[in-house]
């Protein structure tokens, strides 16, 4: 479990996907990128309308920048992180919608700002930082009193508050679970011997993200334990991230007034990112490149504006009406920015081609993060399901050995990682070697005792190794954790069928057949007990059964 989360409006939007196209992973993909390339068109909407008494430069220049983006490709790429695309996108529409109101004081904009607005909170728990940045932004480009921004803020704030409650109303049955933001293998920072040095790592990760969006070249989908060295007050690291972080918001704290872009960008930036910097309380990643999707846009502004600085171009109107005369006049900014952009392009094409499939991508960035454990695991597991769909004995056994290896360094890196413990005694039950099995299994159930897999190839392995008590005791377990677990009732009852234990037998096959009509082999083996019992007629019932099926005798 990944904690209390509460993110319906993807879930939502997931289900009705499925209803038209089910188990079509195309479809997902397709509603992701639509989805991003509609906020990336709000996006330079909003910009247009916060810098309108200028020409289209800055805006043009941000929104394509944000666009082209490498670092965006995880969000993109990844059905799950719909999430992130929705919060953005509904934090923007709000933020039209109270431009909006502010302009014009229509009530409807009112209530569409505040649909929107929740609904960006119910996209995902990020969607609270609009609830600053939305108000900020109205008091540094609207024509707004503070009264009228604080109301803003204050209406916000209510809904903000109805969100919580709702939030509390569904979890309140839930026991808490820390475990997820506590874990050393989610979160580096967890490890910390001290305040301090939690602290300097948070700010060294912080500079990283700087200098990721800065050179986006070495992207990779994982930044767990241990790939991030914990850092100390004695790490030049540590320091400069604290540098660069401190001396950044003083800078923009001490231009608010002036209503600096600069300014601007670097609180929405930093606003955006607080709640999963670390800094202020734990969450469930050391870094992660997803966190950075709305905050990109604060340094994509920051980026745009010293880009029409440095060229000396004045960003005012002036008559411009075709995209030939826009490109014409602004030619010198244009010019580094389609430089960048290009780059940017080329990057993202690549490291989409990272995002084909699990295989592709795990084995790319395990080269790039070999100090994670989880990178070497879950390039281990997919090398374990590679190994067992094939169809090649030397093929499936070089795979597996390849898989071991990863395996085993995931458990170097973090001894107590039992999901590296599972797979190797998969990958060891697949190849018969039942007393290797069992001792990964063992120290699995050691470290994660109620883990469902665990538990059901433990109890394989005992079955192999003739410890029918021990066996018939673990898969019972299984199916207390898992009670519709179809091949934990197969083997428990051919674990009674081999120990005489009939009628037992007989129950389990018969709730197999509850789950799974068509099981050819519970039908024959349920023939076969029969026989057992002197029913000659039933046997021959159900075996017959089970050759309709398909089950075919040795």
């Amino acid at each position: 479990s990944r904690g209390p989360i509460y993110r319906p409006t993807s879930l939502a939007i997931f289900a009705i996907i499925w209803e038209f196209a089910p188990n079509n992973p195309k479809a997902f993909h397709f509603v992701n990128v639509f989805l991003y390339a509609l906020t990336c068109l709000l996006l330079f909407l909003i910009l247009c309308r916060l810098f309108k008494d200028q020409d289209l430069l800055i805006a043009f220049t941000c929104a394509l920048l944000y666009s082209a983006h490498p670092i965006h490709t995880e969000v993109v790429n990844s059905i799950k992180s719909m999430d992130e695309i929705l919060c953005f996108l509904f934090g923007l529409s709000a933020l039209w919608f109270v431009l909006n109101y502010v302009s014009t004081k229509s009530k409807a904009s009112v209530i569409l700002g505040s649909i929107c607005f929740f609904l960006s909170l119910i996209s995902k728990e990020t969607g609270v930082t609009f609830l600053l940045a939305t108000p900020m932004t109205v008091f540094f480009f609207a024509d707004s009193s503070l009264k009228k921004t604080f109301l803003i803020l204050l209406g916000l704030s209510a809904l903000t508050g109805i969100w919580l409650v709702i939030r509390m109303m569904v979890f309140k049955d839930l026991p808490p679970n820390t475990a997820t933001t506590a874990s050393i293998l989610n979160n580096t920072l967890n490890a910390a011997p001290d305040k301090i040095s939690r602290f300097a790592t948070a700010f060294y990760i912080l500079l990283r993200y700087i200098v990721l969006l800065a050179f986006p070249y070495r992207l990779r989908y994982d930044y767990s334990y241990a790939q991030i060295n914990i850092q100390t007050l004695a790490n030049p690291g540590a320091w400069l991230g604290i540098i660069v972080v401190i001396g950044a918001l003083i800078y923009a704290l001490f231009n608010i007034r002036k209503k600096s872009v600069v300014a601007y960008g670097i609180l929405f930036f930093f606003i955006t990112l607080a709640p999963v910097s670390n800094v202020f309380f734990p969450v469930a990643a050391t870094m992660a490149e997803r966190f950075m999707y709305i905050p990109s846009f604060g340094f994509c502004l920051i980026l745009s504006y010293f880009l029409i600085r440095i060229t000396n171009t004045k960003n005012i109107q002036s008559g411009i009406k075709t995209f030939f005369q826009f490109v014409s006049v602004n030619y010198k900014p244009l010019t580094l920015v389609f430089a960048i952009s290009v780059l940017y392009v080329i990057r993202t094409t690549t490291r989409n081609g990272d995002w084909q499939d699990n295989l592709t991508l795990f084995s790319h960035d395990v080269k790039i993060t070999g100090n994670s454990a989880r990178a070497n695991q879950t390039f281990g597991s997919a090398l374990m399901l590679a190994g067992m769909s094939s169809k090649n004995k030397k093929n499936q056994t070089d795979t597996f050995n390849l898989a071991k290896i990863y395996l085993q360094k995931a458990l170097d890196i973090y001894p107590d990682f039992y999901s590296p413990l599972s797979h190797l005694g998969v990958i060891y039950l697949f190849e018969n070697k039942i007393d290797s099995a069992y001792s990964y299994l063992k120290k699995g159930i050691e470290i994660m005792p109620n883990d469902v897999d665990l538990n059901f190839n433990l109890g394989l392995s005992l079955f192999h190794l003739k410890k029918y008590d021990e066996a018939i005791s673990v898969l019972a377990k299984t199916i207390r954790l898992a009670p519709n677990h179809e091949k934990a009732y197969y083997n428990l009852a051919a674990l009674y069928q081999n120990t005489g234990d009939y009628d037992k037998a007989i129950s389990n096959y018969l709730k197999v057949l509850e789950l799974n009509p068509n099981n050819p082999d519970a039908y024959y083996n349920y023939g076969i007990v029969l026989r057992s019992k002197g029913d000659t007629a039933g046997s021959n019932q159900f075996i017959q059964k089970a050759r309709s099926l398909g089950y075919k005798t040795n």
